[in-house]
């Protein structure tokens, strides 16, 4: 019963429509016309030839393991090039729901650079005040070095602190300009892609006067 479904079905695969012809190539390079298709036909690709000889259609060989892993690869890009750009329609649309235009994420960067540099500008505030204080300890400690006194390991002790103190200020610093740093980096993308949504190009700046005072106070800084 099998065997005879397989044989009905090699049949109809391989009948002739009335009328027409193929013509194949071998693997041997020859070419063939016949009125059914062989498996190797079907393997080297033919073409359909009506009553007249006339080519009416050109049937290509199966893809190979290869062709098919390539379109494969080829789909899957594709499709992952699609999802790039819904992601990014939907970033555009929440980007243009929370700024109207450039200067308006400009605006809000600079608002977050002088949340980021006022806390700078406290920090060197203390730190200018542990300066004094260090200062005042050095005074001490001369003026008893000068009298032939011993100066006390207590305070010596405290302008160790002190100066750890100054140390771990100035640490922090650096870490919040980083920070404010990183923030201007995200907001120039973001102002970017902005300027290619809107047509227009932004017109404030991406400092603040804030930033360079903070920066100009703390080059001049001791260790």
């Amino acid at each position: 019963m099998h065997r005879w479904l397989l044989t009905a079905l090699c049949l109809t695969l391989t009948a002739p429509v009335f009328g027409e012809m193929y013509r194949y190539e071998t693997e041997e390079g020859r070419t063939v016309m016949s009125n059914t298709l062989p498996r190797e036909a079907l393997k080297q690709g033919y073409e359909v030839l009506n009553k007249s000889g006339r080519v009416i259609e050109k049937v290509p060989p199966p893809p190979t393991e290869e062709e098919l892993a390539e379109r494969r690869r080829e789909r899957e890009r594709q499709e992952r090039l699609e999802k790039e750009r819904e992601e990014q329609k939907k970033e555009d649309r929440r980007l243009l729901r929370q700024y109207s235009s450039p200067d308006d994420a400009v605006r809000a960067l600079q608002r977050k650079l002088r949340e980021r540099f006022g806390t700078v500008r406290l920090k060197l505030a203390n730190i200018k005040n542990i300066e004094g204080q260090i200062a005042n300890l050095q005074k001490r400690a001369a003026n008893q070095e000068r009298t032939g006194q011993e100066v006390p390991e207590s305070l010596r002790e405290k302008m160790e602190t002190q100066r750890a103190e100054k140390t771990a200020l100035l640490n922090e610093i650096q870490q919040e300009i980083s920070r404010a740093e990183q923030t201007r980096e995200d907001y120039r993308d973001k102002i970017k892609r902005l300027e290619k949504l809107t047509g227009k190009k932004r017109s404030l700046p991406l400092t603040i006067p804030e930033e360079e005072t903070a920066r100009e106070e703390l080059a001049t800084m001791g260790d």
